[in-house]
């Protein structure tokens, strides 16, 4: 499988409420990744709290002249107790496949179980959110013309609505599903071929449908979104990398008012953001910060960069353990990168 983005389909939204004071990182291991090639391409990890496991869809390094290589192209599964990989009991996980379907992937067998067509007209599905409460996936597609997310119900595992928007122009990036107020929210990069306009899609789970207009996140590229403290989503800003000449910023949006409510200047290049509301932080995982590859750590508080920590191995993906507040930030095993998964933990 050409696998690109995951989500359990267990995945546990995170408590709302910051209880410390927030606090910088250190490296506290590396969990290796040896397959039959080198950790190279991945996508989106997760952290899923009811299983305590870290899952990380890996693209794979393959041997073009050695077609006996299958390389490393599948779901990679860690025991986040432990920081080891293992396969344990658990659930489903549904991944975006590049093969214009969504797998799942039975936990506890170890084997995909089913195959989704997503039914886009061009290109394959990226990057999905669930809602637990509706036993529903939103998975984008972002190539499909119109771009277009689509939502499936995980008991029957058909697509029961689909949400055009003719209007992204780059497609969709990071879809998650919010406590607060029960719905999807989707980051929409760019609007209109304009590269300074973005946006945030709403679309309600149980009825399919988009609600409102699609809110403006601007001067920013949104790729990251991740739920944070209270109403609060953490969006990790493209915006800043050395090829675009722009200001590194983060920013913040209120899923009540539906407004950017904070910028973060500092870091940029983001693709994944994370976060820990107990301990009141949030992480951005900025593989193209201009002024070098960054794990930017952010006081929820404050809204202020508290500390970027340099990484390599195109480090554009980053999960949260909330239980005992471990960071998983994977690096690829080139451009200086360890080809292993990094652990950080609070000082």
């Amino acid at each position: 499988m050409t696998l690109r983005t995951l989500l359990l389909a267990t995945a546990a939204v995170l408590s709302a409420t910051a209880v410390a004071q927030a606090a910088e990182l250190k490296e506290i291991g590396k969990i290796p990744v040896k397959f039959d090639a080198p950790l190279q391409g991945f996508d989106i990890g997760w952290y899923d709290a009811k299983t305590d496991r870290y899952v990380l869809a890996s693209r794979g390094s393959f041997d073009p002249k050695d077609k006996s290589n299958p390389g490393n192209a599948g779901l990679l599964i860690v025991d986040a107790t432990n920081d080891k990989v293992v396969v344990n009991d658990g659930a489903e996980a549904w991944v975006g496949d590049g093969d214009n379907s969504i797998k799942v992937v039975d936990m506890k067998q170890g084997k995909v179980v089913a195959s989704i067509p997503t039914e886009a007209n061009k290109g394959g599905a990226d990057e999905l959110g669930y809602s637990p409460k509706d036993n529903v996936v939103a998975m984008a597609l972002p190539d499909a013309e119109p771009p277009t997310l689509v939502l499936i119900n995980t008991k029957d595992r058909k697509i029961f609505a689909k949400v055009p928007v003719p209007n992204a122009s780059d497609g969709f990036e990071q879809t998650i599903y919010s406590e607060v107020d029960g719905m999807f929210h989707t980051v929409v990069p760019e609007l209109g071929g304009d590269p300074n306009k973005g946006g945030m899609l709403t679309v309600d789970p149980k009825t399919g449908k988009q609600v409102g207009e699609i809110a403006p996140i601007d001067n920013c590229k949104p790729h990251g979104n991740f739920p944070g403290v209270g109403n609060e989503l953490i969006i990790g800003c493209n915006y800043g990398q050395t090829k675009d000449k722009r200001p590194p910023v983060q920013m913040v949006f209120d899923v009540k008012t539906s407004k950017v409510t904070a910028t973060i200047p500092g870091i940029g290049g983001t693709d994944m953001s994370g976060a820990d509301p107990g301990l009141g932080l949030y992480y951005t995982a900025s593989a193209g910060n201009g002024e070098g590859s960054a794990l930017g750590v952010i006081d929820a508080k404050t809204h202020t960069l508290i500390q970027k920590i340099p990484t390599a191995g195109r480090a554009h993906s980053v999960a949260v353990n909330t239980k005992n507040h471990h960071v998983y930030v994977p690096e690829g095993a080139t451009g200086g990168g360890c080809g292993c998964i990094r652990v950080f933990a609070p000082m």
